[in-house]
């Protein structure tokens, strides 16, 4: 399923909308599957000109694949410059995460950004499909994610990690479909990929190697535990956007992913943290 399907939702009652399952083959829903169209949710219930810029997710339950998803907002505050939405996602019974985002009209006033980081562009980076064919591929899920394009930049020799955990990580990432010009559908866009690469990153302090996600899965058990997202400009998801990964801190099978995201200019256009649940998974 395209990414404009999958974020078009349909309104089913006062502020509530109904999203379709992306068609991925996964024991659980995809979690920026659940990110994305929450963002949707909320945007449709804001006027126009109103964007979100602040996300904050905590998923609760797995949710089921290929069952739609019901998301019911609330509306907790109509402010003259912000507006917060609650955003509630179900199937049926089943409370799956709950979303607190915040929308807001300012687009003029305070402006800085730190450089994007040392790159060697997403021509000369590697396609993750390639990456991982010594690891014998990427697995089933990845056979039917074809909606983000994903290249990985080459790993520096290991050296010291800085602030880091383990040395970032530089990943290309971009819609394979052309979005159009609807603001909301490309930061759902962002959210949507923002999710993929977070677990890689997690384990990389660890002797995981990034495009070795088929050992990944057959060594670590990982979920998602809540997931943040601050969009500072408006950039198109459809544009090769760099996404530089890094690791803090773990501790009690708890690890910190967060992911700053730049634009074709070089600015920094959105930031994403993740808190995710990981533990080894015993031979077999």
């Amino acid at each position: 399923m395209s990414l404009s399907e999958v974020f078009r939702l349909d309104q089913v009652g006062t502020d509530t909308w109904v999203g379709a399952d992306d068609g991925l083959r996964l024991p659980q829903l995809f979690g920026g599957h659940l990110v994305g169209q929450s963002i949707v949710a909320a945007g449709r219930s804001v006027p126009d000109g109103s964007l979100p810029h602040s996300v904050h997710t905590t998923f609760l339950r797995g949710g089921l694949s290929g069952t739609p998803v019901t998301y019911r907002v609330d509306r907790l505050r109509d402010g003259r410059q912000v507006a917060t939405r609650e955003v509630s996602a179900w199937q049926g019974d089943r409370l799956v995460c709950r979303s607190t985002i915040s929308c807001t009209t300012i687009d003029d006033g305070l402006s800085h950004s730190r450089p994007r980081p040392a790159s060697v562009g997403p021509d000369a980076a590697v396609d993750l499909r390639v990456l991982a064919e010594p690891d014998g591929g990427l697995g089933r899920f990845w056979d039917d994610f074809t909606a983000i394009e994903i290249r990985v930049e080459p790993e520096d020799p290991p050296g010291p990690a800085g602030a880091w955990a383990s040395p970032p990580q530089n990943i290309w990432m971009r819609s394979v479909e052309r979005l159009g010009d609807d603001p909301l559908l490309h930061r759902a866009a962002i959210a949507y990929a923002s999710d993929l690469m977070l677990m890689s990153t997690a384990v990389t302090p660890h002797g995981h190697t990034t495009g070795a996600e088929t050992t990944l899965a057959e060594q670590w058990w990982a979920v998602s535990l809540d997931h943040t997202m601050w969009f500072h400009r408006d950039v198109r998801a459809d544009d090769w956007l760099l996404y530089e990964h890094a690791t803090t801190a773990a501790h009690d099978s708890r690890a910190l992913i967060d992911a700053a995201v730049f634009g074709p200019d070089g600015t920094q256009a959105c930031r994403i943290t993740q808190e995710a649940l990981i533990r080894p998974l015993a031979p077999t």
